[in-house]
């Protein structure tokens, strides 16, 4: 015949409850300062690291990127801008791409952006 017995043993001490729970707030502390650590970077230019959304780019932002879609519509088909909100500083070719250094108006601010286009599109603030 069986014979079921409870069997109730002492858990050590409390250090491994202790040390689990300082390593989860270390986890999450972590976390949180890296999330930190790339929203500021992400929020430094969000048109040049592509994410021209909130909480990283504001209305400036977007209507920056919704400036620069019409203006890479333009370098893409060699065609003038007819804007005068867009000033176009210079121009290069090299490597099979097109540089532009540009001046933007917006929203009463002005902002330089260099606009690389060739196969893909990237581009960085610059200073005036």
């Amino acid at each position: 015949m069986k014979r079921w017995v409870l069997v109730l043993t002492e858990r050590g001490s409390d250090r491994e409850g202790k040390r689990r729970r300082i390593a989860a707030l270390l986890v999450v502390l972590g976390g949180l300062i890296g999330s930190w650590a790339v929203g500021s970077v992400l929020a430094s230019d969000p048109i040049g690291y592509g994410v021209p959304v909130w909480p990283f780019a504001d209305t400036v932002d977007r209507a920056e990127n919704a400036l620069l879609g019409q203006v890479v519509s333009a370098v893409r088909g060699n065609l003038p801008l007819n804007s005068d909100n867009v000033q176009v500083l210079r121009r290069t070719a090299a490597y099979g791409s097109e540089f532009w250094t540009l001046k933007l108006k917006i929203d009463g601010e002005i902002r330089c952006r260099e606009v690389a286009v060739g196969l893909s599109i990237t581009s960085r603030r610059v200073s005036c």
